[in-house]
């Protein structure tokens, strides 16, 4: 039997991956699911599990343990707080918020509370990119020397939910939304904070966020990186190079993990499709081992604070023309 009860808010694309990876957990189920739009949790809502178009009202009704926000970015703080006043643990979408200010607020509601903040940074999960975060963590090959990340999206009108091209509730566009997975890659597989950073963002006429952006990074440890965002009629990527002393390893979304050495490439992970679902049920059984007092990973609000961190400071490096520092979050990815 089931016992621990977990409610969704936000029935939208990623809120169905939670309840895809969810399905068969012999220890929790997805018990109620709220979305303004009753209609949309109605379709991901299976039998017995209860629809509610307002969360506060879920979380005093639905005799939950935990919640998963997938709302749009500006709506994680209050939502996390109100979950939190509750006793319940969260797990919330990147990027945890739209302000480091918010993540800092979330992070207080539940230590008050005593209870789990964790945020799904779903990468640190998936098959790929653990086996290069081991390598690259065994020193087989030496320390990182750079890091490039590459990544495009589609960012038309009618790509994506009309609340990406609102600023307020999105927070940005494709820095905030598709870059914090490339700025996460980089402090995870480069052991350190990001520390400096300088930029170029662009946009598009008549859009209120970004949709392009070149970032170059260095982190404390003085690992350098770059990440690419793109938008603009380039086929589907989303890899990232691992520079070391002798080898590149490749984390690539078409190919899986390369070892790339004297101009021959080695296939050490093949991609599979299966690798999200997996990597969402990863993510999912340790956040519920985790809040029931059992082993078990997680990402922390300490870590998700400073990816929001560092995408705030590609916002401010692109403003200002000229490199910024990034505040300290005093946490080791």
């Amino acid at each position: 039997m089931t016992s621990f009860r977990i409610g969704l808010l936000g029935a939208g694309a990623v809120g169905a991956l939670h309840v895809t990876a969810a399905a068969g957990a012999d220890s929790y189920e997805i018990a109620a699911i709220c979305d303004v739009r009753r209609e949309a949790a109605e379709v991901l809502a299976g039998p017995g599990v209860a629809v509610h178009t307002d969360h506060r009202r879920m979380i005093a009704e639905a005799g939950l343990d935990a919640v998963i926000v997938t709302t749009p970015h500006a709506l994680h703080a209050q939502q996390v707080v109100d979950a939190a006043r509750a006793g319940l643990h969260v797990l919330v979408e990147k990027p945890m918020a739209t302000t480091v200010e918010d993540c800092s607020r979330m992070i207080e509601a539940c230590e008050e509370a005593g209870t789990l903040l964790a945020v799904a940074h779903v990468i640190h999960f998936d098959p790929v990119a653990r086996e290069a975060r081991r390598l690259i963590a065994s020193g087989e090959f030496g320390a990182p020397l750079l890091i490039a990340h590459r990544r495009s999206a589609h960012y038309d009108r009618d790509s994506r939910p009309a609340w990406f091209f609102d600023a307020v509730l999105a927070g940005g566009g494709i820095v905030l939304n598709v870059g914090t997975h490339g700025l996460d890659r980089i402090q995870w597989f480069g052991g350190g904070e990001i520390q400096r950073v300088s930029s170029v963002v662009r946009g598009r006429e008549g859009m209120d966020v970004e949709t392009d952006s070149l970032a170059l990074v260095e982190l404390a440890n003085g690992v350098a990186a770059s990440v690419v965002l793109t938008s603009r009629g380039v086929p589907y990527v989303d890899e990232t190079d691992v520079v070391m002393p002798e080898v590149t390893l490749r984390v690539s979304a078409a190919d899986g993990l390369l070892l790339l050495r004297d101009g021959a490439v080695t296939t050490l992970v093949p991609a599979s499709p299966e690798h999200l679902r997996s990597a969402f049920r990863t993510q999912l059984d340790g956040f519920v081992a985790v809040a029931t007092g059992r082993a078990g990973e997680h990402v922390g609000g300490a870590y998700g604070r400073s990816v929001v961190s560092a995408a705030l400071a590609v916002y401010e490096a692109a403003d200002r023309g000229h490199p910024v520092d990034v505040p300290r979050q005093a946490v080791t990815p």
